[in-house]
């Protein structure tokens, strides 16, 4: 039997995407491909920075089949692909991957086997293709599986575990059985690969699931977040985590499920406490938090399910730091130097591994910028340059201005001229021009040749290092005086070993069009006697995806963690005095919210999109002058106050507005 491309069943394609301009052609041609074409696509773009979304926009203009919609990045694929099943307008969703893709005959037999079963789900036949060497890799349903039966599907959640045996990717589903939404609000955290969790849930609201011989293809690529190392694939174990407690819920702890469970709870464990030693260098940033999760994950793991020589190898899993040790003793023995240093002297570790090997990076990072064919320096060339141009992270804006403020009172120091080349991800000069000195560079006085140019990297990851940081940028300027040195640096010794307000005076004022919105603001304050108020929560709330590596809190602890804000906030409240005003500035538009809810009128808040220059993207003038809004307001406070609770980041940001105008600074510091 053939299905019509006349029949009124229409079939959603759903996929979210995040920065996916290389697949979004191929994606979508291979949909055009397809057999069978009563088809809509429906694509959200989780706040792409490339030209995703333009190409997006191009492809719906010429095909009314399809539709994209754009949303703030969330940081995972779950939450824009529950956002465009919510926008679905067909009988049926089947999810893709932006850069996968399926056979030319895969709508019409996955909507056959689904007419001719009345199934809540088809499943496809999974391909893994390497796209390197487009091998096979593997395939799914796995050999021997009888793919001809129609199963119900709490019966094939036991083919998920420990391995999966079925494929899941690219499953046709009756819209009743897509629970656990994450849009258009998040009833609690999302991990990456939350779709774990999902896939069981979606199977137990399933009467009757079928499989088809529909090929979905599914391509890895460098790009792959599966095949990076990275904090995100540690998310895994908060996944083991639910998976226990839904398995335990809907079969029981004696079960053969539940045994299922935690032996593939174990195997992850086990491969994840081995990359995490083996490639510490790369995840120390985020070392707390992936240490916490593999505790948290072990505690729920029993020795019931290993084999006998698994148990003695593992010591009955009764200790984690002793196997954390004995992993480190086989992995990377010198990370278990590191961890007795990190507990015994943190500032000590920081600044002896964490600084090194962050530098270390960046200079790997730098190798792709610097060349040996260059044209000679010219004399008048010879400068310092703080540098901000994309070729390696570089930070927040206070990061950046902070560095700045500190290699220009070196350059004062030495008698040497300082320029700022700040080009990415914008124009420092679109929002703030020179005061009293003109450290303008253009782009054509700054070289790039290796030969005539002095690299120094100099990072602040603890408190020791201002007096270094010193001293090496005067040596740096001292042995290359015909040399264009260039410094990539956050340092912050001009805090305290410098006049901060001074120089940063010297150095910026707004911009005539950021000046006027500063007016703007400031008539709409209504008075100069105000108290700012600021707090910043990276992802605990899970609302603000940026580079500061944070996982989000449980339900629980977020209106724990908002409650004691709340708190906070209403103290303060009461010491205001009659006509001051509090302007209240964070990264969390949740955290906002509830306070305009809990004390209406009390606050005033900057209208604007807020982000953090370090997520590095490309977005209009507007986009980012909030930061410089919030800073410069802050810095007009007669009082600058940080929210600080537990887990909560102690931001420079506010600081460093009260220091350049030398206003008082303040921690409101609380625990829940």
């Amino acid at each position: 039997m053939s299905i019509s491309e006349h029949t009124i069943i229409i079939i959603s394609v759903v996929t979210p995407v995040y920065n996916g301009e290389p697949f979004i052609q191929q994606a979508y041609d291979s949909l055009r491909r397809q057999s069978f074409a009563c088809w809509e696509w429906v694509v959200v773009d989780d706040g792409s920075t490339d030209g995703t979304l333009a190409l997006l926009r191009q492809i719906a203009g010429s095909d009314p089949r399809v539709r994209c919609y754009t949303q703030p990045a969330s940081g995972s694929a779950k939450q824009p692909r529950d956002h465009a099943v919510a926008e679905a307008r067909g009988m049926f969703v089947l999810p893709l991957d932006i850069d996968d893709r399926l056979s030319d005959d895969y709508l019409e037999k996955m909507l056959i086997r689904q007419k001719n079963t009345e199934a809540d789900i088809v499943y496809p036949h999974m391909v893994f293709v390497d796209m390197a060497t487009g091998k096979t890799t593997e395939e799914l349903p796995v050999a021997g599986f009888d793919a001809s039966r129609v199963y119900g599907g709490r019966d094939l959640v036991k083919e998920t575990m420990p391995e999966w045996r079925i494929g899941c990717n690219g499953g046709l589903y009756r819209p009743k059985v897509w629970v656990n939404r994450s849009w258009p609000v998040k009833e609690k955290p999302v991990w990456m690969n939350s779709d774990e969790v999902d896939e069981r849930l979606y199977l137990l609201q399933a009467r009757r699931v079928a499989f088809a011989d529909a090929h979905y293809f599914y391509q890895n690529h460098a790009a792959s977040i599966s095949t990076r190392v990275s904090p995100k694939l540690f998310h895994t174990l908060k996944t083991s985590l639910e998976l226990f407690s839904l398995i335990e819920d809907e079969f029981g702890k004696e079960s053969e499920e539940y045994q299922r469970m935690l032996r593939k709870a174990f195997c992850d464990w086990r491969w994840k406490m081995a990359t995490y030693v083996q490639h510490h260098d790369e995840l120390a940033f985020a070392d707390a938090q992936i240490h916490q999760n593999l505790a948290a994950c072990f505690a729920r793991l029993s020795a019931s399910v290993l084999t006998p020589g698994e148990r003695l190898q593992f010591l009955w899993l009764k200790s984690f730091p002793l196997l954390l040790a004995l992993f480190c003793m086989k992995y990377k023995p010198r990370l278990l130097w590191q961890k007795i240093i990190a507990r015994l002297w943190p500032q000590g570790y920081a600044s002896l591994f964490v600084r090194r090997q962050v530098e270390k990076q960046f200079r790997e990072q730098l190798e792709r910028s610097y060349h040996a064919d260059a044209a000679p320096l010219k004399p008048e060339d010879a400068v310092a340059v703080c540098m901000n141009c994309g070729n390696t992270e570089s930070g927040g804006l206070v990061d950046r201005l902070r560095g700045a403020v500190s290699v220009f009172e070196v350059c004062q120091q030495a008698g040497r001229p300082f320029r700022l080349f700040f080009t990415h991800p914008f124009r420092l000069e679109d929002y703030l021009e020179p005061a009293a000195y003109d450290w303008r560079c253009a782009e054509p006085c700054v070289s790039f040749s290796a030969q005539h140019v002095e690299r120094v990297v100099l990072q602040v990851v603890s408190g020791l290092e201002g007096k270094r940081h010193q001293q090496q940028m005067h040596s740096a300027l001292r042995q290359n005086p015909d040399k264009q040195v260039h410094f990539y640096t956050n340092a912050n010794f001009c805090y305290d070993d410098g006049d901060f307000a001074a120089s940063f005076n010297t150095l910026f004022r707004p911009t005539p069009r950021l000046q006027g919105h500063l007016e703007r603001i400031r008539h709409d304050i209504g008075t100069d006697d105000y108290i700012s108020v600021s707090a910043r929560f990276c992802n605990l709330l899970d609302d603000f995806n940026e580079e500061v590596y944070s996982e989000p809190l449980s339900i629980v602890e977020r209106e724990k963690l908002l409650s004691g804000c709340m708190d906070q906030l209403g103290q303060l409240l009461k010491g205001v005095g009659n006509g001051q005003r509090v302007l209240l500035c964070s990264d969390s538009t949740t955290f906002l919210q509830r306070a305009q809810q809990t004390f209406p009128g009390a606050f005033y808040v900057i209208p604007g999109t807020v982000s953090h220059i370090g997520n590095d993207g490309v977005h209009s003038y507007e986009y980012y002058e909030k930061t410089f809004l919030d800073f410069f307001t802050i810095a007009r406070a007669s009082r600058v106050c940080l929210l600080l609770g537990p887990g909560m980041m102690r931001s420079g940001f506010p600081y460093a507005a009260a220091r350049s105008q030398g206003k008082p600074f303040d921690i409101l510091a609380f625990r829940v």
